[in-house]
């Protein structure tokens, strides 16, 4: 997707000099993906004991023994 943006001159080259070799592109691209993967895990964090899980995988290993 093409997109313009108005960018902070030092964000950016301070992003290149932890890249160096990429492009303005690529470099932008990597931090969003490792944005968006901290964020998921913040998030799964914050879930952590908030969902009952059911450990079935014994009663899976026995019906599979059987079949």
């Amino acid at each position: 997707m093409r997109t313009t943006l108005d960018l902070d001159d030092s964000l950016v080259s301070a992003l290149l000099a932890r890249h160096p070799g990429v492009s303005k592109t690529e470099a932008i691209e990597i931090a969003v993906r490792r944005y968006l993967a901290e964020s998921a895990v913040s998030r799964l964090r914050e879930l952590a004991g908030s969902v009952e899980i059911n450990d079935v995988s014994a009663e899976l290993r026995r019906a599979d023994r059987t079949s």
